[in-house]
């Protein structure tokens, strides 16, 4: 399924901190000025800059979708990583047709990928809008058995202000995965998922506004239709896969641009729309998980 493109969407997002952020570098930087954990860097246009890696926002987001998924469904909805016999990845360690493949995974496995299965949803790198606020925090470690320091003082350089710009993708989905991915977003703004480094610390809460909304279908659909890919494919393909037939949500709101292409319609939503997408996706998800 993934050598083909049915429907898409493309979601901007600008991610604010709410209390002080940290992505921790993995390297020792060569500048002595920067704190013993400093924050992640790269480089922009030949400008040294902080960054949030997609990979790490990905992390927090399937672990969130997992909990969620594992709770109502057990292993049929997250599989058990720590249990090398029992991981998607293992069960279908024999070569098997990508749709046996899909059809058998776990729920996460089927929205985030295994080793034997694309991921549906990617994360683009989040980079400053802006300028981006700094300070130096200061900490020591505790021994649990003296209660006196154990290692320190150290320093860390957190992010107090500003904001990140991202984008998140969601490629051939399911309405139920755009519920998920809805959820997770939800989680965030509501300080149920922390980001980075020092979460028991209070560290790495933010705000999530959706910034852009852009739909992409294969087929030309009604206007107040919002499709996943069971529904466009054929009958055929869709058992195949084990995907949801029928899979469709009817909005109030209209967008406020659309594309005939030759091979795609493109439909961009207000980010007001959002609220009404989400509920609307959330309540499939609640299907799936009933």
């Amino acid at each position: 399924m993934h050598k083909e493109r049915h429907n898409n969407l493309e979601l901007g997002i600008r991610l604010t901190p709410r209390s002080p952020l940290l992505i921790k570098s993995s390297g020792i930087s060569p500048n002595p000025s920067l704190p013993d954990m400093q924050f992640v860097r790269t480089f922009v246009k030949g400008i040294e800059t902080i960054y949030i890696p997609g990979a790490s926002l990905k992390g927090v987001f399937r672990s969130y979708v997992e909990k969620i998924l594992r709770t109502k469904k057990g292993i049929d909805g997250a599989c058990d990583i720590f249990d090398k016999g029992k991981t998607c990845a293992k069960e279908t360690e024999k070569e098997l047709p990508g749709n046996e493949i899909y059809k058998n995974s776990c729920l996460a496995c089927k929205m985030f990928g295994s080793t034997k299965l694309k991921s549906r949803i990617s994360f683009i790198d989040a980079y400053p809008s802006g300028e981006i606020k700094t300070e130096t925090r200061y900490g020591v470690a505790i021994s649990r058995l003296t209660h006196a320091v154990a290692q320190g003082p150290f320093d860390m350089e957190v992010a107090v202000s500003g904001s990140f710009n991202s984008k998140i993708y969601l490629e051939n989905f399911e309405l139920w995965q755009l519920g998920a991915l809805a959820l997770a977003i939800r989680g965030l703004n509501d300080g149920l998922i922390r980001i980075g480094f020092g979460k028991n610390r209070g560290f790495g809460e933010v705000a999530v506004n959706i910034e852009t909304i852009q739909f992409t279908f294969s087929s030309e659909l009604p206007e107040k239709e919002i499709c996943g890919i069971g529904k466009i494919v054929s009958e055929d393909a869709a058992n195949k896969y084990g995907l949801v037939g029928n899979d469709i949500i009817i909005i109030e709101s209209n967008p406020s641009k659309t594309e005939n292409e030759i091979i795609y319609t493109k439909r961009e939503y207000s980010p007001k729309s959002w609220e009404e997408i989400s509920n609307k996706a959330i309540s499939q998800l609640k299907g799936i998980l009933s």
